[in-house]
């Protein structure tokens, strides 16, 4: 009885059905995820963002274009169209995809500014033009600083 050409394609079968089952799953998947990994798009967005980003402190909310404690964004946050948020700026690949990464640097910039011994948390009023349409703003807030004691 020959059972090895036989186990063999069924090893294959199973092969195949597992590759395409994953490939099916990470397609599916891609529409959840903000940055659409997996996911196909034929055509970019032609949607812009931009930001107003301040510092939120006991006294009051301050604009952190001109820098602060030290530090300036533009040289905190690369890439992504991330230094200069204060300039409107493509969102090509979705703005949802920009928020996001919009998100992941306020939050980073708020953790990783031991100088700063007064900022609470970072608020950003972001206006975002999907696609051409109508202007939408959202305000987006970074996690909330634990401050030394006075």
């Amino acid at each position: 009885m020959r059972r090895g050409p036989r186990l063999r394609r069924l090893g294959a079968q199973c092969f195949f059905a597992a590759v395409i089952g994953l490939q099916l799953f990470f397609v599916v998947r891609a529409y959840d995820d903000p940055h659409h990994l997996f996911g196909y798009q034929p055509f970019s967005e032609s949607s812009t963002w931009r930001a107003t980003i301040l510092r939120v402190t006991d006294s009051g909310r301050h604009d952190i274009r001109n820098g602060w404690a030290g530090y300036h964004w533009s040289q905190l946050v690369r890439g992504r169209g991330l230094t200069t948020p204060w300039v409107d700026g493509s969102a090509a690949s979705g703005v949802e995809s920009q928020l996001a990464f919009f998100q992941q640097a306020l939050d980073w910039v708020a953790t990783h500014t031991p100088n700063d011994h007064s900022t609470r948390y970072f608020e950003a009023h972001v206006r975002t033009v999907r696609n051409r349409g109508e202007p939408e703003t959202r305000v987006m807030r970074s996690v909330e600083r634990e401050l030394p004691e006075r």
